[in-house]
């Protein structure tokens, strides 16, 4: 094997070395970045700037989430910073080209929001159209009483949805709640396309009645509108109604 070829350019560059007949440049090894990271540079091409010029990255923030390009991270806000404070984006929706688990589910997004206490499950149900289910499982969350959190999206009308998953402890497994995505399709993955980690339902919760109602509807089993019943003991009336008349 040749000195210039493939794999022992791919190696040097994986591990921050250079050929011998060519200038030193910036390393893609630096001291401050995990393993996967100087991977993932070494894959695509680009060169890791020095740890000193900004904050890298933990593994514990991004391990289990697909490394999104630039663009992806440009559009979804991560690098401009329009996220508003508690909201994280989620990634792009997985290929899937026909084939679908038994049942006719197919997965087709499985992420954690960064704290890592929380995984978000998407699946696309068999039907035509195909309608799009998600999952909220905690992990190492106490949910004796009940969290909430949101997803949020763009629908097949382009308008913005909002819904609250609420989430409490059953008596088997660890806490999971299944709802419905009204309006979801394989275009909904856009900039819109982010979501909050669970989180307690306070005297200051404030929802929008409209956004409480549709939440309700989409709940898809018991465990969640179990949920449902449980929040319901902590807002107003005024949600207390629109709560009782999305479980009747």
């Amino acid at each position: 094997m040749s000195a210039g070829s493939v794999a022992q350019r791919s190696w040097r560059s994986f591990i921050g070395g250079r050929q011998p007949h060519l200038p030193r440049t910036v390393g893609r090894g630096r001291d401050g970045y995990t393993l996967r990271q100087r991977f993932w540079a070494s894959f695509i091409g680009v060169d890791l700037p020095s740890a000193s010029l900004g904050t890298v990255p933990t593994a514990e923030a991004s391990a289990g989430l697909p490394m999104p390009s630039s663009r992806e991270s440009t559009r979804s806000g991560l690098l401009t910073g329009r996220l508003e404070p508690g909201w994280f984006a989620l990634p792009p929706l997985l290929e899937v080209s026909g084939l679908t688990a038994a049942g006719g589910d197919a997965l087709i997004l499985e992420a954690s929001s960064p704290d890592r206490g929380a995984r978000f499950l998407v699946r696309r149900h068999g039907t035509v159209p195909p309608e799009y289910r998600l999952e909220l499982v905690l992990q190492g969350v106490d949910a004796a009483r009940p969290l909430v959190s949101s997803v949020r999206y763009a629908t097949a009308s382009g308008n913005e949805q909002v819904l609250l998953v609420p989430v409490i402890q059953g008596q088997f497994g660890p806490p999971a709640s299944l709802v419905r995505l009204p309006g979801f399709t394989a275009d909904s993955a856009s900039a819109e396309w982010t979501a909050r980690a669970p989180a307690p339902v306070t005297p200051s919760t404030a929802w929008d009645a409209a956004t409480v109602a549709d939440s309700v509807r989409a709940a898809l089993n018991e465990a969640t509108r179990a949920a449902w019943r449980q929040v319901r003991e902590l807002v107003g009336d005024d949600l207390r109604r629109v709560i009782d008349g999305g479980l009747s």
